[in-house]
């Protein structure tokens, strides 16, 4: 990763909802919407999501 790379960044999802993403240096991440603490993303190191998200 690059030094302007962030490791942990807060930022706006869906509608307006506050979210984390977390990122590490082999490329794995994870999206966690911080009400409700729903997990969105999780992506190995190769960004192959690995989490099924219904859309209804």
């Amino acid at each position: 990763m690059s030094e302007e790379t962030k490791y942990v960044e807060l930022c706006k999802g869906i509608n307006g909802l506050d979210k984390i993403i977390l990122r590490e240096v082999r490329g794995c991440s994870a999206e966690v919407y911080l009400f409700g603490g729903h997990v969105t993303s999780w992506k190995n190191e190769r960004g192959e999501e690995l989490l099924f998200v219904s859309s209804k």
